[in-house]
């Protein structure tokens, strides 16, 4: 598969896209093709973005860990309860210590995954992982958010209105 990767660290400027081993998603993993993903500013100068969680160097890595697409695949471990089945349409965000999906594929704890809006494109999608999830702990952290409440975040980032960018938080609580 064709990828977007930087063997070394730095900024833009380390990118290259070029040829990538596939992901093979692992128990519990959906395999995921990526029609969107979303840089978040600042995400290569971050240690846990070139490193796993135990400090290990991973180069090279594949930035963009905001992501939308198609689920294609399935590993063992994943059930009905997790929701996710071949074809579904997904969005979600990918830990930084693992590979992103400026890629054709990436894997994806299937469990991480949630439903794509049917109201908005890929590319608008890939763009909600952080900012939903920053908006619910906001709410999370303040406690004023509870069952009956509702919320919609209603600023977004580059061509959005407002109007089209408004996304219920309630169905995304845990």
């Amino acid at each position: 598969m064709m990828a977007l990767r930087a063997h070394a660290r730095g900024g833009p400027e380390q990118l290259v896209y070029e040829q990538a081993p596939a992901p093979v998603p692992g128990p519990g993993e959906a395999l995921v093709a990526v029609h969107a993903a979303a840089i978040t500013f600042g995400e290569l100068t971050w240690d846990l973005s070139w490193t796993t969680r135990d400090g290990r160097d991973r180069t090279p890595v594949i930035p963009a860990h905001e992501m939308s697409g198609t689920v294609a695949g399935i590993a063992d471990g994943v059930t009905g309860v997790t929701g996710v089945a071949v074809g579904d349409e997904v969005y979600g965000l990918i830990d930084f210590d693992r590979d992103g999906a400026a890629a054709e594929y990436v894997a994806v704890p299937a469990d991480e995954l949630a439903a794509k809006p049917h109201s908005t494109a890929h590319a608008q999608t890939a763009t909600l992982p952080l900012v939903a999830l920053t908006a619910w702990q906001a709410l999370s952290i303040t406690r004023r958010w509870n069952r009956a409440s509702e919320c919609s975040c209603t600023a977004a980032p580059g061509e959005w209105a407002p109007s089209r960018s408004s996304l219920p938080l309630s169905s995304a609580r845990r």
